[in-house]
């Protein structure tokens, strides 16, 4: 077999055991999966701080609990009084449309019940994860010793950490965009007297800071609903911070990125929607996850090839 069609044989090989990865393991070990990330970004603390792993896993563990219930409480909150106001806005057209509208009662019903047990499933999840983030830094070192003792670990090795400093680069481009976004929003929202609005500033920073979402995904349904409620100067204001957002992160994405994590824009969104399609809403971090990983494991698998004809001659 000549040496090219073997390495096509094997990229194909790849991209099949990503595929299936990805389809069927990654949502059953997500949990653990996320947990292994959490505490292998705790070792990288603990090297700084110099402080044990397992007292920083309870630390972390505490810390996120805290956040977890601090966000629930503020957000139920500060949306209380907006709902309240809104209700008779959405009862106003519900009496226009109720002929057409009939059908919504039992369909949101039907959602709802829907949604019970997938919240409870989430709800189980995540204290999966809390628990696998105390078993895994009690075993660390022990678990990683078999995970090197696994066939094709060096090469999968290889590559997680080039891909992990592309995850690296893009986060800390995203996180100064976010900071200056969300500091443009306080002033905004705070000039516009909104009620918490050092909260939903920042809210709409993290928002912005997501991949394919952007202000918009904030600013459109509240012009809209701002719009509906005949507030005209507000929705115009409201337009013109969205503008500006907008424009910081084009003027600054290409700066702080520059190749970025080495994925054309509309690539990005081409398998972000690929993801979604094949893997579900899991799909929006696991299609561009896993483009870039069959990517580095391409890479590395011509870069062995390239060194062993390299020995041959």
């Amino acid at each position: 077999m000549k040496l090219q069609t073997k390495i096509y044989f094997q990229k194909t090989g790849i991209l099949l055991a990503v595929y299936l990865v990805l389809r069927f393991l990654l949502p059953l070990v997500l949990p653990f999966f996320l947990a292994w990330v959490t505490v292998g970004s705790l070792v990288f603390v603990r090297n700084r701080v110099r402080i044990r792993l397992i007292p920083l896993s309870i630390l972390y563990i505490l810390l996120f609990l805290l956040l977890f219930g601090t966000s629930v409480f503020c957000g139920c909150l500060l949306l209380y009084e907006p709902c309240c106001r809104l209700l008779p806005v959405c009862q106003s057209y519900w009496e226009q449309f109720s002929v057409y509208l009939a059908w919504l009662p039992g369909s949101l019903s039907g959602h709802l019940a829907d949604l019970m047990p997938s919240t409870l499933s989430c709800m189980f999840g995540i204290f999966l994860y809390l628990i696998s983030v105390l078993l895994f830094a009690r075993d660390w070192e022990h678990f990683h010793m078999l995970l090197y003792k696994l066939p094709f670990a060096e090469p999968v090795s290889n590559a997680g950490r080039r891909l992990l400093q592309c995850v690296k680069n893009w986060i800390h481009a995203q996180f100064r965009i976010m900071i200056v976004v969300s500091l443009e929003c306080v002033a905004g929202y705070g000039l516009l007297r909104i009620p918490g609005f050092l909260f939903w500033a920042v809210l709409t920073g993290i928002i912005d800071a997501l991949p394919v979402f952007g202000t918009g995904t904030v600013f459109f349904p509240w012009i809209v609903i701002v719009l509906l409620q005949e507030r005209y100067t507000f929705a115009m204001w409201l337009g013109l911070l969205y503008l500006i957002t907008w424009l910081t992160r084009e003027l600054m994405e290409p700066k702080l990125l520059g190749d970025g994590i080495g994925l054309l824009p509309v690539c990005f969104l081409m398998s972000v929607i690929a993801g979604l399609k094949l893997f579900g809403p899991l799909g929006f971090f696991s299609g561009p996850f896993g483009i870039l990983f069959i990517r580095e494991l391409w890479l590395e698998l011509e870069t062995s090839f390239s060194q062993k004809n390299n020995l041959d001659l």
